[in-house]
């Protein structure tokens, strides 16, 4: 049984070091019907969901070959075995994304946690290099980013602040690091705790760490309900294309 909305953003919280969690507004015009799921309250429109589908097609197919299940593109979702594995792990993607934005929230890196937003940000950050790469400025990376790469960057922009901060604190506290240490010994091996080089390298595996326990509680915790009138009427086509 999934823990209440609250005990979620407790969790998520914990991982990102913030006091308050809300979940984001839904689009302008958005209705029932073009809402695939919600996650603590944000809404996983059908382009987020079909986003997510995309990122975890091939594994699935990779899976209904090897059991050697049917595929028809025409049959409902609900009705396949390959269909409920797909909307599974698109489900377990889209959550995934949306608990991190609203993280990124928490931590005031972005304003919004909708999958909306995120297309925004994107596109104009590939406005912003294009326009750089025209005026002759050194890039890293394509000039234009793929949406799942820019998302992706994202991700890790905000995991690092995060876990920035913890490691700093810790390496302030040397009694918090030290308890921290002896509950994960093996983040301090081959380490020297005396040395003060090598107390930084633990503060920051042990951020690490905190941060991805954390992160998947928040995960595990997240409130998700299943738009199960909107799945219901989707073909396997209809979610993964032809």
């Amino acid at each position: 049984m999934r823990r209440p909305y609250v005990a979620a953003c407790i969790a998520l919280l914990m991982a990102l070091g913030f006091s308050a969690c809300a979940p984001a507004p839904a689009s302008p015009g958005s209705t029932t019907n073009d809402t695939a799921m919600t996650v603590n309250g944000t809404p996983v429109h059908a382009d987020e969901f079909r986003h997510c589908v995309g990122q975890v097609r091939a594994t699935v197919w990779d899976t209904a070959s090897k059991k050697g299940w049917a595929v028809d593109d025409a049959d409902p979702v609900r009705d396949s075995r390959a269909g409920e594995l797909l909307v599974d792990r698109a489900a377990a993607r889209c959550t995934d994304g949306v608990v991190r934005r609203q993280g990124a929230v928490a931590l005031t890196l972005i304003d919004d946690a909708s999958f909306e937003s995120l297309v925004e940000r994107w596109s104009a950050d590939n406005a912003a290099r294009e326009a750089a790469a025209q005026a002759g400025e050194v890039l890293y990376g394509p000039v234009e980013k793929t949406l799942e790469q820019y998302e992706f960057q994202e991700m890790a922009d905000a995991a690092s602040e995060q876990e920035k901060a913890d490691a700093a604190a810790l390496t302030d506290d040397p009694e918090a690091l030290d308890a921290a240490i002896r509950a994960r010994p093996d983040a301090a091996e081959g380490l020297d705790m005396a040395d003060t080089a090598d107390r930084t390298i633990a503060a920051q595996v042990v951020a690490r760490e905190m941060f991805d326990s954390a992160l998947a509680q928040a995960v595990s915790d997240a409130e998700v309900t299943m738009n199960e009138s909107w799945l219901s009427g989707q073909s396997i086509s209809d979610l993964a294309g032809s």
